[in-house]
């Protein structure tokens, strides 16, 4: 009989903490609490944390509402010392590379030490590299096509496809002091472009819009297949909007959700698309240029989803699908664009009732995480 474990899952995002409390248990994660509370002044303009008490506060508010709702769901109280936490992408530099071996009897199949021979090269390359690995995301291929056991298979090429996330020691170190001002056992770390490429869980290109800031992340076989940050969010179309409207702050909330659910009056909605053209422009650019990098090697996945709560901003999803992609980016096929939305089944079990809204990519993806970490 498996002993359940508690965790606690934080995404630390640019404008609020969100969390979660889970069991571990049979194999399934079973989701008992969710909570959010919103940031403001933790990061400074570089994303360093200047604010050490603010962010903490933050995270301390999103877990206690978290775990005040499992009374309800739970029956008791559950207060989990162990925790994973998302790694925010201006935090991470990744590298996207393989290793190829080619093997002089392809007749003969692979045995584990010509594996492990490719690991340990990759073991001694990340090791040479600046910085504290957050995530290592291997996969393997045999004359190209990518399998999951490649012991026993016969092939001439060899080769480990990898993804890797590094941070800066300071700023994990920043992260762990956090875990131990909330009294949290020492915390592990995912990137949140893993995170997110599990919340998508399929391939594809997301655009994770975030208040400050966007993360690129190519999905491939469902797991990250490179990364990048693009330091422009939904707070410039937020800005622009409550600027040619005349908005006073305690009004622009309101204002976006009627904008996003369509209920502005028709000449008040054709307003707001044109005063975002410009600015959506620029975020467009900007994402394309990352994207020009990420695209070197190989055609990037036709299907694009967007997510992050600006990506609800109608001028946002219309910008997106009118942008000039096939001509500017190389694609599997013609992109396609959407936005994200949650699928949620099998192994994560939802005894919360709640919903997952277009901010939640990478809370969800924690959450089918920490099934493979527990």
């Amino acid at each position: 009989m498996s002993v359940p474990l508690f965790r606690s899952l934080i995404d630390l995002g640019t404008a609020s903490v969100k969390a979660l409390v889970v069991e571990l248990r049979g194999g399934k994660v079973h989701l008992w609490g969710r909570g959010q509370a919103p940031l403001e002044g933790g990061y400074g303009p570089d994303g360093e944390i200047v604010d050490r008490e603010a962010v903490a506060a933050a995270c301390d508010a999103a877990l206690s509402a978290a775990e005040e709702m499992t009374p309800g769901t739970f029956g008791h109280k559950i207060v989990p010392d162990e925790s994973l936490w998302s790694v925010p992408a201006w935090f991470c530099r990744t590298q996207a590379l393989t290793l190829q071996q080619r093997r002089p009897q392809p007749a003969r199949g692979i045995v584990q030490r010509e594996w492990q021979a490719l690991e340990a090269r990759l073991e001694r390359l990340v090791a040479g590299w600046d910085g504290a690995p957050v995530d290592v995301v291997s996969i393997a291929q045999v004359d190209g096509n990518t399998v999951t056991d490649v012991l026993g298979l016969r092939g001439e090429a060899l080769a480990l496809q990898a993804f890797v996330a590094l941070a800066d020691a300071d700023a994990l170190a920043a992260l762990g002091a956090l875990a131990a001002a909330l009294e949290l056992d020492p915390p592990g770390f995912t990137s949140q472009a893993r995170a997110a490429a599990a919340g998508l869980g399929s391939d594809g290109l997301l655009l994770d819009l975030g208040r400050w800031g966007t993360a690129v992340v190519v999905v491939r076989r469902g797991k990250p297949a490179g990364a990048a940050w693009a330091p422009l969010g939904g707070q410039s179309f937020y800005r622009t909007l409550s600027n040619s409207v005349g908005l006073k702050p305690s009004q622009l909330s309101g204002y976006c959700q009627a904008y996003a659910e369509g209920w502005l009056p028709p000449h008040a909605r054709a307003a707001a698309d044109a005063a975002l053209d410009d600015p959506v422009g620029r975020w467009l650019d900007l994402v394309a240029a990352r994207l020009a990098d990420l695209a070197a090697k190989e055609p990037l996945p036709h299907q694009v989803f967007l997510a992050g709560g600006a990506s609800l901003l109608p001028a946002v999803l219309q910008g997106v699908r009118r942008y000039d992609w096939l001509y500017r980016l190389p694609w599997s096929r013609h992109p396609e664009v959407q936005l994200w939305q949650a699928t949620v089944a099998g192994t994560l079990i939802d005894h919360t009732g709640g919903g997952w809204g277009p901010g939640d990519l990478v809370r969800l993806g924690l959450a089918r995480l920490a099934r493979h970490q527990g």
